[in-house]
């Protein structure tokens, strides 16, 4: 059986003929379906771009696409009308909701014909699916198709080829979804995709001892029937095993698939990291880009509420595009570097930049640096099951603690039975440090390492893979997704997080830590499909630690009057002088982002996070009001910005409100009304700088200053209904400095969030 694969010329030729046959096809079933579902409801209108410079035919398009709750109901399907004519869609349902309404979808049309530079409309609704055949693997492998990985290593090529792993898969009957040998990740009528995986072996059948290959084939009907039109291959390369002795493999890779190929630059391969390339088989990868309605994104809550903004187009133009393999690219090498990253807040740069404005250099952008991703040491693999490690089955493992475990995991097997099976869970879970080599040298045997000099670090991690997934559908992405959570879970002390409960408050010790780790487990847990092995731990993670915070806080009479973490929030006070006074002192803006995260945990639905959001939020809300009850002692909130708070005396005893965390602040505004000349004069000599009224501390001017990352916490608790919430967030928006000029929020949206509530 050939492909449909032509040259331009000819098709040109039998163009009018071919589309009328196929559009004729296409309305067919699209009429039955509108047929069908004759009040069908608009749910969302998307864009198709021909990023092309001539006409193309039979284009392909598949992507992802997140939906409100309750606007796909259980029992309903998706139809769909390109530029006003109704066209084929297949739907591969992904993850639903509680109510059985779709959440997120896999979706696949075919364009029988787009002209160059064309923009055309494609409005989704509601309607009953049409069922046919799917495309199987046997159609494909009756054609000439291959995709290969060649791993040069010191002279030796190894070597892996998704043909032969499919035809060994298939001939086994071993296709079906999550199966680990062939997983079925899209199967219809336009599109069927099957992942599948081996090791690159060299031509006298030893393995590279590290290295394993994954193919996501992804073959699409052709233009006749049985036919298979282009073939989209992602090629991983992984170095993930978890329990295997590290290794660091150097080598140059060659992929290949038909003509098309792609050459690596000479790598250096840590342990636990991997990264991938898209092939189209024969080079014929179509042009065009599916452009999502990002208000529609915003208003399903599946990401945050954004100002209104538009990024420069100077700016747009200067974005790059991709990045070579294992490159950190535009991310922070050594997460843990203080100062502003470009990937902290609830999204990175390059991801709110997209939902903002899904130009396509912004969307290329944002999955340029989410597979820069790739070379950070957080991809842990369990042989055994497949998937990324579970601490359900592995619940002594862990990296924070390492040198605790290998110290348990090697006492001798005596004792209490009850100590011996402590001695041999360890033993089980613990994960083989890296020695030192040719390449890695500050391997210490008394503490875990990879030797990698990408480094990094839950405190400041991005939001990994979390919206490049929700939007392309792609495997590659949602495993992305699936080993940030995973990482985030082997990481921590298993005592502190309750060895397979996934508790994150004590486990992790900064409060943006415990902000950003809440942020991954609910984003994999709320958008990884149903069905995806891991997904029930994620949410029992989620709903853990939630329940955990609320039985500490929210529900507990004695909890501490400032609506803060008692675990890891204070830190020593140090004066000028560099003296220590013995008070403990905090970081309002990491407070900021725990508020924020569980806000945003609550608007994906999860129990109990609402209590939690609700309580933190309090302390927004209190630094900014406090004054207007007490215009000269109660917190005026031209600090509320500030970069830290005295929260406990010399005694270690919790301040007991608000106006005395002020007192203790800020000893010199005490007494003084709040905005008030006098006010204004005395800030300006704390700052060293002129200052103005309703001028807030910390960078004001800044998209990254202390103002801007209290405006998500306050955005969350303006949306929780407390008493003074939506009077905290009108004060924030009368600021007189805000993000300007160059450093406004249109080119680095990170911290543009808005109240679903406000008018604004």
């Amino acid at each position: 059986m050939a492909t449909d694969l032509r040259s331009q010329s000819s098709l040109d030729d039998v163009l009018d003929a071919l589309c009328h046959f196929v559009a004729s096809t296409l309305c067919v079933v699209g009429i039955l379906v509108l047929g069908t579902a004759a009040h069908a409801a608009t749910v969302v209108t998307d864009n198709v771009y021909s990023l092309a410079t001539q006409r193309q035919i039979n284009v392909p398009v598949t992507f992802g696409q997140v939906f409100k709750g309750g606007d796909v109901p259980g029992g309903t399907s998706l139809t769909a009308t390109l530029g006003g004519q109704p066209v084929a869609l297949q739907v591969d349902s992904k993850a639903t909701n509680p109510d059985g309404s779709l959440r997120h979808a896999v979706l696949t049309l075919n364009v029988p014909a787009l002209a160059a530079g064309t923009k055309l409309p494609l409005v989704l609704s509601t309607g009953t699916a049409a069922s046919a055949a799917p495309v199987t693997p046997a159609q494909l492998l009756a054609t000439g198709y291959d995709a290969t990985a060649s791993i040069h290593i010191g002279g030796k090529v190894y070597t892996a080829s998704a043909r032969a792993a499919l035809q060994a898969a298939d001939t086994a009957k071993q296709c079906r979804p999550w199966s680990r040998h062939c997983n079925v990740w899209l199967s219809g009528p336009l599109a069927s995709e099957w992942v599948v995986n081996g090791p690159a072996t060299a031509s006298d059948g030893t393995a590279s001892l590290s290295l394993r290959i994954y193919f996501a084939v992804r073959a699409y009907a052709g233009m006749t029937s049985d036919s298979i039109g282009r073939v989209r291959t992602d090629i991983i390369v992984e170095n993930s095993d978890a329990f295997s002795p590290q290794a660091q493999p150097q080598y140059t890779a060659i992929l290949t698939s038909g003509s098309a190929s792609y050459t690596s630059p000479a790598l250096t391969q840590y342990a636990y990291t991997r990264w991938h390339q898209v092939l189209w088989w024969n080079d014929a990868k179509p042009g065009v880009y599916l452009q999502q309605d990002p208000e529609y994104l915003q208003a399903s809550k599946a990401v945050s509420r954004y100002m209104p903004l538009k990024p420069d187009e100077k700016f747009l133009a200067s974005l790059r595009q991709t990045c070579a393999p294992l490159d950190h690219c535009d991310q922070t090498q050594k997460m843990h570097m203080a100062g502003a990253q470009a990937a902290i807040g609830p999204l990175p740069r390059w991801t709110s930049v997209y939902i903002i404005d899904p130009d396509v250099r912004a969307y290329n952008w944002m999955l340029a640096n989410t597979d820069a991703l790739g070379a950070y040491d957080i991809h842990y693999r369990d042989a055994a099951t497949g998937w990324p490690v579970s601490i359900q089955q592995h619940p002594n493992i862990t990296t924070a603690a390492w040198a605790y475990a290998q110290g348990v995991a090697q006492q001798p097997m005596t004792g209490p039975a009850a100590n011996q099976a402590k001695i041999a869970a360890y033993r089980r879970d613990l994960l083989p440090n890296c020695v030192n080599n040719a390449v890695v040298t500050g391997c210490n045997a008394g503490s875990y390492g990879t030797g990698s000099p990408t480094l990094w670090d839950n405190a400041h991690q991005p939001a990994e893979s979390y919206v490049p997934y929700m939007v392309t559908g792609d495997y590659y992405y949602m495993s992305e997704l699936a080993f940030g959570a995973s990482h985030n879970e082997i990481w921590s002390n298993p005592v502190y997080r309750g060895l397979s409960k996934g508790l994150i408050d004590e486990s992790h010790a900064q409060t943006r830590g415990k902000a950003w780790v809440l942020r991954e487990m609910a984003n994999a847990a709320w958008l990884l499909p149903d069905h995806h092995p891991l997904k029930a731990e994620f949410n029992a993670d989620v709903e853990n630690s939630l329940a955990d915070w609320n039985r500490k806080y929210t529900n507990n009479p004695n909890a501490n009057p400032l609506a803060m973490m008692d675990s890891g929030a204070t830190y020593p006070v140090v004066k000028e002088q560099k003296q220590r006074t013995g008070e403990k002192g905090m970081a309002p803006w990491m407070h900021s982002f725990l508020t924020w995260s569980a806000g945003h945990a609550a608007e994906l639905g999860f129990a109990g996070a609402t209590e939690f959001r609700n309580w933190l939020a309090k302390f927004e809300i209190g630094i900014m009001t406090g004054w207007q009850s007490d215009p000269t002692r109660g917190f005026c909130w031209l600090e509320a910005s500030a970069y830290n708070f005295v929260v406990k005396d010399a005694n270690g005893n919790w301040l007991t409100n608000y106006p005395a965390v002020y007192a203790a602040t800020f000893p010199n505004l005490v007494g003084l009304d709040c905005n008030s000349p006098a006010m204004i004069a005395e800030i300006g000599k704390l700052e060293k700088q002129p200052w103005q009224a309703n001028k807030m501390v910390g960078y004001p001017h800044s998209s990254t200053g202390f103002p801007a990352n209290l405006q998500i916490g306050l955005a969350s608790a303006a949306d929780s209904g407390l008493p003074g919430a939506h009077e905290a967030w009108s004060l924030f928006e009368s600021r007189s400095v805000k993000p300007n000029g160059m450093t406004a929020y249109n080119n680095y949206p990170n911290f543009a969030i808005l109240p679903r509530s406000s008018t604004h």
